[in-house]
């Protein structure tokens, strides 16, 4: 019997408590704190890195690019077989879908 006065008193003491009226207020203001982006957190190498990285590969694919050109000669002719390409039309028309 003792126990269930104890436990209906704790009842009865947790709500007669007042909440906080500005705990919603403090809680919604660090959630907006927490989703804010911090603004410089890229290290500065980092960046720098990117810069050379993007240089590099436009240099390596303009040299690229470049030798395919110096080494192809006018006399060179491609002969292509395409007759297996174009039997692949069959499977574009709607009736056999």
């Amino acid at each position: 019997m003792k126990t269930e006065q104890y436990i209906d008193n704790l009842i009865r003491r947790e709500k007669q408590t007042e909440p906080n009226p500005f705990l919603s207020t403090r809680v919604i203001a660090e959630i907006e704190k927490s989703q804010k982006p911090k603004a410089n957190q890229v290290p500065v190498w980092q960046s720098v890195a990117i810069a050379a990285s993007i240089a590099a590969v436009a240099f390596l694919g303009i040299t690229i690019g470049n030798s395919y050109v110096d080494n192809a000669s006018p006399e060179m002719v491609l002969n292509i077989n395409d007759s297996q390409i174009e039997n692949l039309g069959y499977y574009n028309f709607a009736d056999y879908e």
